[in-house]
């Protein structure tokens, strides 16, 4: 968020009081600056920040990888046990009952 005007006039207000009051401050707050200056231009290339849309993204994908994981345990036939027939393929035999 970018100060407005009324504020950045407060602030520049407040530094030149200081640096009225304190010219040390105001050297070593110099010296500071460009001492971090240098190290971020010569430094390493700052770590990508995550948004926020990246993030839920990616939760997304997470929820549904493990709903597809779910859906598939859940859904599955149950195995047939050995001592059980399979069921037939096909048509079912016909029974013929004839009575006289």
């Amino acid at each position: 968020m970018n100060p407005s005007m009324d504020d950045r006039r407060a602030l520049a207000e407040i530094e030149r009081c200081l640096g009225r009051d304190d010219p040390g401050l105001v050297s070593r707050m110099d010296a500071l600056n460009e001492k971090f200056t240098e190290a971020k231009s010569d430094g390493p290339v700052e770590r990508q920040r995550w948004d926020g849309r990246w993030v839920a993204a990616l939760v997304l994908v997470v929820v549904a990888l493990f709903a597809v994981i779910l859906t598939a345990v859940f859904t599955a036939p149950p195995a047939a046990e050995k001592s059980e027939q399979p069921p037939p393929i096909g048509r079912a035999p016909a029974v013929s009952v004839y009575v006289r």
